[in-house]
């Protein structure tokens, strides 16, 4: 029966003026399937009170008669605040009504038209509810249709209203269906019990249920379960879990999203046992005290199902513990196949290790026996092969492949060029001067010919552009370090002994900055070598303690250094000179500089030294070299500019050859007979 239009023609504020002599009824202001509720003015008492009033054409049948009386007496048994109070009930022949407190504001479902509420007003509402609620528990009564349209509001606080599917909870549910077969209560608030008619189980936790389905709409505007007809919507609640409320709204907290969860478990026993345990959970939300309610984890939906599906889980943990087997066995084939690749691939690259061993100790071999040749006789062809021997390492050598190895060899082939007599003007012409578009590469094989010439004070404005390029690379602050010292020995050697201590000082200033770089980039090579060419400083300065730890500290970063042990073992044995502080000098680093910039000291330019006879001081200026102790394991630089700067020295070597063979030999015999030009024993890569 349509509950709008024909009982509103049916009972009338003029009929029920005739009837019920004890009230002036003014208007109707709400109705439902129990009766339709009007606003009225009780007479003597003159207060406003609300009349519910079932109409005739329901009154006929029994049952409905009986239902409706049982609202008006559940209703009538209790005396909370937020409750609405029921003042009289009555019958006028077959027309039966009871009267009860008038509460001005509107329902809660009303009021969501509006939109959401705030959190905390929703802890509240839950909070007035679940007091009334445990109230009605505790006298035996059950509502059993708890919904935001039986909600009211009054002043500040919520009152419960409408118990017209109440019944004691000792009592028979003989209504749990009506004749009709319709389920007693709203689909969309109705615990999962209610829906399978369970008489059972249906108990305080199912009002429990209604009011955790009512809060949840109250936060995000829509029930926890939804459907486009009864059907599906009761099976959605007996079949899926609602969506997690903060992933809906952000400002829910976490433990009001396990307090409304834990209202709508679908298994009883795992709800609030009732209303009373649910409100003390909202009262110590709101005190910011901890609940009992526990948050929802990832696995709870995986784990609701499965109580749910038992057969079919255990269906799925077959399929997947298959699978897992399959997926077991493929992955340990293919780990099988990545442990042959491995070992290929290591054995690839420890080929290539020794390959490159072999190549780099022929290439100390040749430089330390050109060295020695040079210096074993100043006979001019003599001199020149071994300057030619210099020069087809430089040709062996892959630019590409060891760009500082390739510097080293040609800052050598520089120096023997100009203690040959070789014109400087001819031998920087053969090489690019420095300008603006140089790269990294142009610039580290200029430093290396400058300081071959011994112009190390042009040489360290070189590596101040270098480091300027690469902020991270060690390399050109070591290089710049070395050109330094180079600076403080000729400073020693003529009778500068101030400024040659200061510029020794700067020079481990740069160290400094070279080991930063190479620690943090994680190069052990590059870090004992680093280490090694300090402690050559410290060792100049008198510093020898503090060199042997450095040399123990290279040591350890690589024991295979003979460098470091060789040098560990001349400071040992070289008798002790008494160690003075540094002179002030200019610092290689400034507040200001940013970082990974060599900032050039101030440099006086150094008057040229005298050539000393013999061959002690040439051959300790190259020994020296970090070609003899040790080379950077890798740098970043552009493989076309590798490629240019190979194509660089093979010009120069070329162009050398010819100049100085025809100074050293006019008449082009001598030179074949000793045999200047000959190959090395190194592949021409």
């Amino acid at each position: 029966m349509n509950n709008a239009s024909p009982l509103g023609l049916e009972l009338t504020p003029e009929l029920l003026n005739e009837r019920l002599e004890g009230y002036r009824v003014a208007r109707e202001v709400g109705h439902g399937a129990m009766g339709i509720v009007f606003e009225a003015l009780q007479r003597g008492l003159e207060r406003r009170v609300a009349v519910k009033v079932l109409p005739p054409s329901l009154s006929m049948r029994d049952r409905t008669v009986r239902r409706f009386l049982r609202e008006a007496e559940a209703m009538g048994r209790l005396s909370h605040t937020n409750i609405v109070d029921v003042y009289e009930v009555g019958s006028r022949g077959s027309l039966h009504y009871f009267a009860m407190r008038y509460v001005e504001g509107p329902p809660l479902d009303v009021a969501l038209k509006a939109g959401v509420l705030g959190v905390a007003d929703v802890i509240q509402v839950g909070i007035d509810v679940s007091a009334a609620l445990a109230h009605a528990h505790a006298r035996g009564v059950l509502h059993r249709d708890v919904k935001p349209s039986n909600l009211l509001r009054d002043g500040e606080r919520v009152v419960l209203t409408d118990f017209g599917l109440a019944k004691p909870i000792d009592a028979s549910d003989e209504d749990a269906m009506t004749e009709s077969g319709d389920l007693v209560g709203t689909p969309l608030y109705m615990s999962p019990e209610q829906i399978v008619a369970d008489p059972g189980t249906i108990d305080a936790r199912s009002d429990v249920w209604g009011l955790g389905a009512t809060l949840y709409e109250l936060l995000v505007g829509r029930p926890p379960f939804s459907g486009g007809s009864a059907q599906s919507i009761l099976h959605a609640i007996l079949q899926r879990d609602p969506a997690l409320l903060r992933r809906q709204r952000a400002d829910v907290p976490r433990d009001l999203e396990a307090i409304v969860l834990k209202c709508l478990e679908k298994n009883p026993a795992r709800r609030y046992s009732g209303a009373a345990g649910l409100n003390a959970d909202l009262i110590a939300l709101q005190a910011g005290r901890s609940v009992s309610a526990r948050p929802p984890r990832l696995i709870d939906p995986a784990l609701r199902w499965s109580r749910r599906h038992p057969y079919q889980c255990a269906a799925v943990i077959l399929a997947l513990s298959t699978l897992g087997i399959f997926a077991g066995q493929i992955r340990k084939g293919q780990k099988n196949i990545r442990s042959i690749e491995s070992s290929r691939d290591e054995a690839v690259v420890k080929h290539d290790q020794e390959s490159q061993g072999k190549m780099l100790a022929i290439a100390r071999s040749e430089m330390l026996a050109a060295v020695a040749e040079w210096g074993s006789s100043e006979i001019p062809s003599i001199r020149l092969h071994a300057l030619d021997r210099v020069g087809h390492l430089m040709q062996a050598i892959p630019v590409e492949e060891y760009p500082q190895l390739s510097a080293e060899i040609l800052r050598v082939y520089a120096s023997f060029a100009r203690k040959g007599g070789l014109d400087e003007s001819t031998l920087t012409a053969l090489y690019p001067a420095e300008d603006a578009s140089a790269t990294r590469v142009t610039l580290m094989m200029r430093a290396a010919m400058l300081e071959g010439l011994e112009r190390f004070d042009e040489a360290l404005r070189v590596h101040r552009r270098r480091a300027g390029m690469s902020p991270r690379a060690p390399e050109p602050w070591l290089d710049a370090a070395n050109a330094m010292r180079q600076l403080a020995l000729l400073d020693r050697a003529n009778n500068r002994e101030s400024l040659a201590r200061a510029r020794f000082g700067e020079a481990i200033s740069m160290h400094n900055v070279a080991l930063d770089r190479a620690v943090r980039a994680g190069d052990k090579n590059m870090t004992a070598t680093v280490l090694i060419e300090r402690a050559r400083c410290l060792i100049e300065i008198g510093e020898r303690a503090l060199a042997e730890r450095n040399l123990r500290d290279a040591l350890a970063h690589d024991r295979a250094r003979a460098d470091a042990l060789a040098l560990l073992e001349a400071s040992r044995e070289e008798p002790e000179v008494a160690s003075l502080p540094p002179q002030p000098g200019p610092s290689a680093v400034t507040a200001s500089s940013p970082p990974g910039t060599v900032t050039a000291p101030e440099i006086a330019t150094p008057t040229p030294a005298p050539e000393l006879p013999g061959t002690a001081q040439s051959n300790k200026g190259l020994l020296g070299l970090p070609l003899m102790s040790g080379l950077p394991s890798s740098l970043e630089l552009d493989r076309q500019d590798l490629t240019t700067a190979g194509k660089n020295l093979t010009s120069i070597y070329r162009g050398l050859r010819d100049v100085l063979r025809t100074a050293a030999n006019p008449g082009g015999s001598e030179g074949a007979e000793s045999g200047v030009g000959a190959p090395l024993p190194i592949s021409d890569q």
